[in-house]
């Protein structure tokens, strides 16, 4: 697989999406354990909190729709979207979403962490860096790499060795 096909870029986006609902439904409103902004002064009411829980999720499904269209699109086009690279990409993109979120919003803008009840947060921070983020998207990019230049193609009618 190569990372610099479009259809692949789409997956890519939608496993991005689909990290970010992940985190935002389980974190923010199943454990409630932080909410977007739960860490900038002056947003401190709940309202304004799950509003912008809500503005987060609103975005998720705008990236989600991008990463649906471009897939459909590139199907119409007869791209040749095979299985493992495309779930190869999901899971990418969705270890992709929880690094660059624990990078940007966790340490650099410091909006919120995992546990803010936490003692020690940066511990709570670390775990699901690793295993949301770092974890998902090395194996994702081991599912696509393992179907490279030796692998097989989709050609629509039947799978052919690109040997």
């Amino acid at each position: 697989m190569t990372w610099k096909t479009p259809w692949i870029r789409y997956a890519l986006l939608l496993g991005i999406a689909l990290g970010g609902f992940f985190n935002g439904i389980l974190l923010h409103q199943i454990l409630q354990w932080h909410h977007l902004l739960s860490l900038v002064p002056g947003v401190d009411d709940l309202p304004a909190q799950v509003l912008w829980d809500g503005y987060f999720h609103l975005f998720m499904y705008l990236l989600a729709g991008l990463g649906l269209w471009g897939l459909w699109r590139a199907h119409v086009r007869r791209a040749g979207i095979t299985g493992q690279p495309l779930l190869g990409a999901l899971i990418a993109g969705f270890g992709l979403w929880h690094i660059l979120d624990s990078v940007l919003s966790h340490w650099l803008l410091g909006i919120h962490r995992i546990r803010i009840d936490s003692e020690v947060p940066l511990f709570w921070d670390l775990l699901w860096f690793f295993v949301f983020g770092l974890l998902p998207f090395g194996i994702g990019w081991g599912l696509g790499r393992g179907s490279g230049e030796g692998g097989a193609i989709c050609t629509g009618r039947r799978l052919r060795s690109r040997r």
